[in-house]
């Protein structure tokens, strides 16, 4: 059963705590407060969860011909939604339910699961009529949704991912993985698509003289719930940490003795007005792919016109076996 009134407040001041710890952003979701969405291109709606039938009515009016839903069925339960009277109404009123769950503020879950929901998307609407739009939604429609639709005006649209996010932001606030699309572009056309390919070994050390524990938040665990804890080099008086880490771009925080901080000595990005840590991890020099995943993981990158006709003919052609 739905949460309501104070009790449905409550539920979602609980997943902005944790959506705000985990996506390191001020962003909050009101889900007492209704569906919420916006256009953000021609064939694109992205929003929150539809809740009941009435949305899927409110979509009809807007030309929708898809509801791409991307929650998991543990998204839903913590929400008490109910989705069988959604996907009914859908089906009564012409509009394909699409279901492609993707794993609430897991970066690496959504480079894995990114170029499969695109597939489907694209899929979707190259089979729907030419005047009808999809509505791509999570739950708070603030992270995998955007996400999803990003991705598409990158490898669909031939946007540039950088100015694709500008406008949207525009009109709807958000808060995407932009690394984990480029970094799953870079993927798709080294053909290991779904994978992460080979693992990197990597190295984050920091001088906190004094300090009795120091703890990392972000890189490739999210922002909440489990830290890499840094071991203390006695030779240097260093916090060091040693992790293997697949090719990518990784924002991050130190946690020194329970206060969060990011280190001015090391690289830096401001993030949606947060201040965060940040690395790049990349391939051998050598390696034949190194040049490609330096050039696309790059702000402004993006996949060249040989590269991009290489990704639309996978999006339109069948899925790469496993």
């Amino acid at each position: 059963m739905m949460a309501s009134g104070e009790d449905g407040a409550k539920v979602s001041d609980e997943y902005s705590k944790i959506m705000m710890g985990k996506m390191g952003s001020t962003l909050e979701y009101k889900h007492e407060a209704g569906m919420n969405y916006a256009r953000v291109s021609p064939k694109l709606f992205v929003g929150s969860c539809l809740q009941t039938a009435k949305d899927v009515e409110v979509l009809h009016g807007e030309k929708v011909g898809i509801v791409f839903c991307l929650q998991e069925d543990k998204d839903m339960q913590h929400f008490g939604l109910d989705i069988e009277p959604i996907q009914k109404r859908a089906g009564e009123l012409g509009i394909a339910h699409v279901r492609e769950p993707i794993q609430d503020f897991d970066p690496l879950s959504l480079r894995k699961r990114l170029p499969g929901a695109v597939r489907r998307l694209a899929q979707e609407l190259a089979a729907r009529k030419e005047d009808e739009s999809a509505y791509i939604h999570c739950t708070a429609g603030l992270g995998r949704a955007p996400g999803v639709a990003l991705a598409y005006m990158f490898w669909s649209d031939g946007r540039c991912l950088d100015e694709a996010y500008r406008s949207m932001y525009e009109v709807r606030r958000c808060h995407p993985q932009l690394g984990m699309i480029r970094a799953a572009t870079c993927d798709m056309l080294s053909g290991e698509e779904g994978g992460l390919g080979g693992l990197i070994p990597t190295r984050i050390e920091i001088v906190r003289d004094g300090a009795l524990k120091v703890e990392i938040a972000g890189l490739d665990v999210g922002w909440k719930g489990h830290h890499l804890v840094l071991e203390k080099d006695s030779a240097t008086g260093k916090f060091v940490l040693n992790r293997d880490l697949p090719a990518g771009s990784y924002q991050y925080k130190f946690i020194v003795d329970g206060e969060w901080q990011a280190c001015t000595d090391l690289p830096t990005v401001v993030d949606n007005g947060n201040l965060n840590n940040v690395i790049d991890v990349v391939p051998d020099p050598s390696s034949p792919d190194a040049e490609r995943r330096s050039r696309i993981m790059a702000d402004g990158g993006r996949p060249n016109e040989e590269e991009l006709a290489k990704i639309r003919a996978r999006l339109l052609g069948a899925a790469p076996s496993v």
